[in-house]
């Protein structure tokens, strides 16, 4: 009864239910899809001390998929169908510094300190970014590598400040619980004639290598914390 209103409502909108060698199949106008069983609904979560909480019971295996997502799995397909169901995915989700973009002076500082783990280099950015002279920062030497600016040294007295590069930085793009992979960034500046304010960027150079750090980085502390469970990446 329930099967024959399903596929009445499913023709209203173009849709046929037909059989395949003893498999359901919904046809539409231009395309076939399998009608898979039904399964619960995946858990979303945001930290890996929840995939742990969460205990993988006996036929599980964890999927660690990228840097920011992680996925409870069936270790062994569960039926007919050739498919697994996911119990539990895990996504990190925080704000992202806009890589490649000049940003004016004070937005990228703001960045800086709430999107990167402070250390020394941060620090060295810090300070020249702070210090520089908005009516005189077109006055900068670059050769292509290295850029030298007009900077505040005293309360009086200014001198001309090389910008660090390359510089090495770690920001916040993976769970938390883990160490944030550093990489290295191009640091530039421009702008500062006339009514045009000085602005910085940082531009990715290590061509997303950080991103297999992250996951190994993810794998390995998951099989700190659940030794035994069968973890993939």
């Amino acid at each position: 009864m329930i099967k024959e209103a399903i596929e009445k409502i499913l023709s209203l909108g173009g849709i046929e239910i037909i059989d395949i060698e003893g498999r359901n199949y919904a046809k539409g106008p231009e395309v076939i899809k399998a009608v898979l069983p039904p399964h619960a609904e995946t858990l979303g979560i945001n930290t890996l001390t929840g995939i742990v909480d969460y205990v993988p019971t006996l036929g599980t295996m964890i999927h660690v998929v990228s840097h920011k997502s992680v996925n409870v799995i069936d270790a062994e397909y569960v039926n007919g169908w050739l498919t697994r169901s996911t119990h539990v995915s895990a996504v990190h989700e925080s704000p992202s510094f806009r890589f490649g973009h000049f940003m004016n002076v004070e937005e990228f500082i703001i960045n800086l300190q709430a999107m990167f783990v402070q250390d020394d280099c941060t620090a060295a950015i810090l300070k020249v970014v702070g210090n520089i002279q908005e009516e005189a920062v077109s006055q900068f030497s670059d050769d292509g590598v290295t850029q030298a600016i007009t900077a505040k040294a005293g309360i009086s007295r200014v001198e001309r400040v090389a910008l660090p590069n390359p510089v090495t930085l770690r920001p916040y793009r993976t769970f938390m619980e883990i160490e944030q992979p550093a990489s290295t960034f191009v640091f530039r500046m421009q702008g500062g004639q006339g009514v045009t304010k000085p602005s910085c960027a940082l531009f990715e150079a290590d061509g997303r290598m950080w991103q297999l750090t992250a996951i190994n980085s993810i794998k390995e502390w998951l099989a700190d914390k659940m030794p035994g469970v069968k973890i993939i990446a």
